[in-house]
C-alpha cells in the first residue's frame, strides 16, 4: 500500500493562516514555494498570496479571491466557496504556521527523493551505462537535494563581522592558554601557510604551473605534513604516478634518504640512510594516509575513496588530486580550461 506523500489538511492550514494573520507570509517566505503544495488549487491560492505580498498589498480571503477571479483562476482554485471552506476548517490557533510550513517542506523532500530514486532505477536498467557513471549520477542526484533554495542565505554584514570578531577572540584566548585553535590543516610550507592561514574544511585549491615545476612534489609534501606531522587523514588520488613511487618519495623525505640512490642503486645507500628508510617504512604503518592510483579517475572514484577514508578514520583532512586534466568526465569539453572549470565547480 503506497502512502500519499502529501497532506492536504496541512496545506489548507497554512493557506488559512496566511489569509488570516496580517504579514504572516514573512514568516515562511524563505521556506515555502509553490511546489511545496500538492493540490493545484492550493498552488494557485499560494501564488495569489505571494503576488499580493510582492506588491505590498494585504492578502486576506477577499483580496485573494479577487486576484484569482481577475486571472480566470477562480474555478480552478475552487472559487470563493472553497476559500471560505479552508477558513472554516482551519485550526483555532495560527501560531503553528512555521511548524506546518516545515512539515510541507519535509513532504516536498520526500517527493523529490522518490522522483530521483525512480530516475536512478530507470538509469540502472540501461545496461550500456558504466558502473562509475551510474554511481556518479546517483550520488549527484541525491546530493543536489541538500542545496535547498528555501534555506536562509541572506545575512546582515554586521552578523558576519561579529562572527569573525568572536572567532578572533577565541584564537587570542587559546593562544594565551597555550592551546591550538587550528580548525583545518596547514600545508607545512611556511610562506604558503603565512599567506593562507588555516586551510579549513570545504576549501578548494587548484595548484597550477608549467610542466616540471614541482606540482606533484608540492602535493606530496603537503600530504606528508598533514598525515605524518598533523596526524590528520590524507587521501592521494594519483592518476599518473604509481602508489609505490609515491611511497618511495615519502619514505625518502621522512628518512631522509637520496631518492636517486634508493631508486637506482639501493645497494650503494649508506647504512644510516638504509636504517632511516627502514624506520620510515615501519612508521608509515600508523600514518592515516590512503593512495588511489586509478588511471584517469572520475568524480565517482574520488567520492567513493573519500567515503572509505571517512569510514576508516572518521574524517578526511585533505584530498589531493594529481592531476585534473587526466580525470575522466561524463561530459565533453571543447577546451582543457573548460574541463577544469567543470571539474572544480
Amino acid at each position: 500500500m503506497n502512502t500519499p506523500i502529501h497532506n492536504l489538511q496541512i496545506e489548507q492550514a497554512v493557506l488559512a493562516a496566511l489569509m488570516t494573520v496580517s504579514n504572516s507570509y514573512s514568516q515562511v517566505e524563505n521556506l515555502l514555494t509553490e511546489d511545496d503544495f500538492h493540490a493545484t488549487r492550493h498552488k494557485l491560492i499560494f501564488q495569489a498570496v505571494v503576488d499580493l505580498d510582492s506588491k505590498n498589498s494585504p492578502y486576506d480571503a477577499v483580496l485573494v479571491n479577487q486576484w484569482l477571479e481577475m486571472r480566470n483562476y477562480s474555478e480552478a482554485a475552487g472559487g470563493e466557496q472553497y476559500i471560505m471552506q479552508i477558513l472554516g476548517d482551519a485550526p483555532s490557533s495560527f501560531y503553528n504556521l512555521v511548524s506546518y510550513a516545515e512539515k510541507l517542506k519535509d513532504l516536498t523532500t520526500c517527493r523529490q527523493v522518490e522522483a530521483e530514486a525512480m530516475k536512478v532505477i530507470n538509469h540502472a536498467r540501461n545496461l550500456t551505462v558504466s558502473r562509475g557513471e551510474l554511481v556518479q549520477n546517483a550520488q549527484t542526484a541525491f546530493a543536489d537535494l541538500n542545496t535547498e533554495s528555501g534555506s536562509e542565505s541572506l545575512f546582515h554584514i554586521h552578523d558576519a563581522a561579529s562572527n569573525t570578531f568572536l572567532e578572533m577572540h577565541r584564537k587570542i584566548e587559546a593562544a594565551i592558554a597555550g592551546n591550538s585553535m587550528i580548525k583545518g590543516i596547514q600545508t607545512g610550507i611556511y610562506d604558503l601557510d603565512k599567506k593562507l592561514g588555516d586551510v579549513e574544511p570545504g576549501c578548494l585549491m587548484v595548484v597550477a604551473a608549467r610542466p616540471a615545476m614541482g606540482k606533484t612534489t608540492m602535493l606530496q609534501l603537503i600530504a606528508n605534513n598533514v598525515a605524518v606531522i598533523q596526524k590528520k587523514p590524507a587521501l592521494i588520488m594519483s592518476g599518473e604516478m604509481p602508489k609505490e613511487q609515491i611511497a618511495m618519495r615519502l619514505c625518502c623525505a621522512i628518512a631522509p634518504a637520496d631518492i636517486g640512490v634508493v631508486r637506482n642503486s639501493p645497494h650503494l645507500l649508506p647504512k644510516n640512510e638504509f636504517t632511516a628508510y627502514t624506520d620510515a617504512v615501519v612508521m608509515l604503518k600508523e600514518v592515516p594516509m590512503q593512495i588511489n592510483d586509478t588511471s584517469r579517475p572520475s568524480i565517482a572514484n574520488i567520492r567513493e575513496s573519500i567515503r572509505k577514508v571517512k569510514h576508516q578514520y572518521g574524517s578526511v583532512g585533505v584530498v589531493l588530486v594529481d592531476y585534473l586534466q587526466i580525470m575522466k568526465t561524463t561530459k565533453q569539453f571543447a577546451r582543457e580550461d573548460l574541463k577544469i572549470v567543470g571539474l572544480t565547480h
